[in-house]
């Protein structure tokens, strides 16, 4: 008897246990591919399910529970997408929207990743690419142009995404923009009933999304006067520049900018050409500069952490509800000294 259970240890002893690996081999796939297939994942084509099931079902192999316990409890992740930042921080509108976003995925129990791109990173690697890359629960995207290959690629994304300042009609896109259109529309009345009635509107770039949308609403709010329209890429530089050398800047007795950083480029164009007094000057987003230029910038508020906030709350509530939010936050026109309507 005592033999005989030494026999039987002795035979279990010996018998292979089997393993994730021995079901790839042979089902004929990689070990990751059926990592992917027991824990869920939706991205295994529906063959090479069949291939590790029927493989798993031949070795008579059972996933440990345990261990696919632990493969569940993965990072959550959102990640925010930035397009081409300026990197002066308290300057330029996306990395106040970057300190926002922090901000907010802080307070949940989803960490945060950042990924800047351009359009030579996006040729490089698709916005699939990049969520299949780092597991990305969900993705917050600002400053897109039409042109871009990630806006050409959002519409046919199944991911949880929100836009910022991105207006999609795509139902499965959220997004989340001061209302830019109205604005546009109210700063341009506005001036025109002070008595500005040459009004030049200095645009970022004519293929970003906000630059499209704030244009329009210069053009309806202009109603009868002729519309004027300069581009400077949303650069502080670049407005300068225009400005400083625009032969005919004379001509008009307002200018509106797409943004608080071109505002400032052109205050001091204005200043160097002796006509800061001559021309009132509107910007747009009200960043941490503009009260403290001379003259004071008057311009449009956008509530950063009020559009972060719901951003981040909205990404989440696809992950986790499957639920769309298209969202417009409320603006406020601010008078400083630089015009006054």
């Amino acid at each position: 008897m005592k033999n005989a259970m030494m026999k039987t240890v002795c035979t279990r002893r010996k018998m292979k246990k089997i393993t994730i690996k021995d079901v790839a081999k042979a089902a004929g796939v990689s070990i990751s591919a059926v990592s992917r297939v027991f824990n869920g994942y939706e991205d295994i084509s529906e063959e090479t399910q069949k291939k590790v099931f029927a493989a798993a079902e031949k070795l008579e192999y059972t996933p440990n529970s345990a261990a696919r316990h632990l493969s569940t409890k993965k990072k959550k992740i959102i990640a925010l997408v930035l397009n081409e930042i300026n990197v002066t921080r308290g300057v330029a509108m996306p990395l106040e929207i970057l300190g926002g976003v922090i901000d907010s995925v802080d307070q949940t129990d989803y960490e945060f990743m950042f990924i800047p791109t351009d359009r030579k990173k996006q040729e490089k690697k698709s916005l699939l690419q990049l969520a299949r890359e780092y597991d990305l629960s969900g993705i917050i995207i600002q400053g897109l142009r039409t042109s871009d290959p990630y806006y050409e690629e959002l519409s046919g994304l199944s991911l949880p995404i929100v836009g910022i300042d991105l207006a999609l009609d795509d139902l499965n896109i959220g997004s989340v923009a001061v209302d830019n259109y109205g604005a546009s529309i109210e700063v341009t009345e506005r001036l025109i009933h002070a008595g500005y009635k040459k009004i030049l509107f200095v645009n970022g770039s004519k293929e970003a999304v906000v630059s499209q949308t704030r244009e329009a609403g210069y053009r309806k709010g202009l109603g009868q006067c002729e519309p004027h329209v300069l581009y400077a890429d949303y650069q502080e530089q670049k407005a300068f520049d225009l400005i400083r050398e625009y032969p005919n800047v004379a001509q008009f007795d307002a200018i509106y900018a797409a943004s608080d950083l071109m505002a400032i480029g052109i205050i001091k164009a204005l200043i160097q050409r002796q006509m800061i007094n001559e021309i009132a000057v509107v910007g747009f987003d009200d960043i941490t500069l503009a009260s403290y230029i001379t003259p004071t910038l008057s311009t449009v508020r956008q509530n950063i952490s009020e559009i972060t906030k719901n951003a981040v709350s909205d990404v989440i509530e696809q992950i986790e509800e499957g639920r769309v939010r298209k969202r417009l936050i409320p603006y406020e026109i601010i008078v400083r000294e630089s015009a006054r309507f």
